[in-house]
């Protein structure tokens, strides 16, 4: 099948949208619930070095340094949300895939629209055109093949998050990233799942692909 998305940004078709929450919410669902407290811990290691003991309170506001790293993260977000849009302009999706991956695109578009409300006028409010070519390939391919590489993406974007994090000083900016990090864990493990994955470590988001902002700055 063709994936149909509406004119609204976040809309999805009548037969995604009824196929979409069932679908996100049984498949995987153990496994996703079981690597929440894992990747709470995580994330709050990453961001223990904010405050130290007796050191002052850390900011509310994103810092200079942070503004750099969300404008990062936004540019991040918004060029998978063009992958996933060209994944769903392929044909032959099967109903349950489509849900998923239709989901997913929202999700990506919900995040850079959250970081750019928080960066304002810093925000970059584009794609990456290099980081769409890189991946585009793979997800232009065919609906399984798009899905074994959006499953690789999310992994890669749990380190990506995680290691901002560490980076991050301001409290708005940190609460933000910990809170997408842990969707796109639950994403990573849906996919792992629907595309057949079988080790633990993948399933349980335990092993990631390498960092994307590491790989940008190289």
């Amino acid at each position: 099948m063709e994936i149909e998305l509406s004119d609204s940004a976040t809309g999805a078709s009548g037969t995604v949208s009824r196929l979409r929450r069932r679908t996100v919410l049984g498949v995987g669902v153990g496994a996703a619930a079981s690597l929440l407290p894992m990747l709470s811990a995580r994330a709050g290691a990453a961001g223990s070095r904010v405050a130290g003991a007796g050191a002052a309170p850390p900011p509310q506001r994103p810092t200079e340094a942070d503004i750099e790293v969300l404008a990062a993260l936004q540019q991040i977000e918004l060029s998978v949300l063009a992958l996933y849009d060209q994944a769903i302009a392929l044909s032959g999706w099967p109903a349950v895939q489509a849900a998923v991956v239709t989901t997913f695109r929202e999700s990506h578009a919900a995040y850079a629209q959250a970081i750019g409300a928080l960066l304002g006028v810093d925000a970059p409010g584009d794609a990456d055109q290099e980081f769409v070519d890189r991946f585009a390939t793979e997800f232009g391919r065919t609906p399984t093949k798009a899905m074994e590489a959006a499953a690789e993406l999310e992994s890669a974007l749990v380190a990506t998050h995680l290691a901002a994090l560490g980076r991050l000083e301001g409290t708005d900016g940190a609460a933000l990233v910990a809170s997408i990090q842990i969707a796109e864990a639950r994403h990573t493990t849906v996919l792992a799942e629907m595309t057949d994955a079988s080790a633990i470590a993948d399933l349980l988001v335990d092993r990631e692909e390498a960092s994307l902002l590491e790989a940008e700055e190289a």
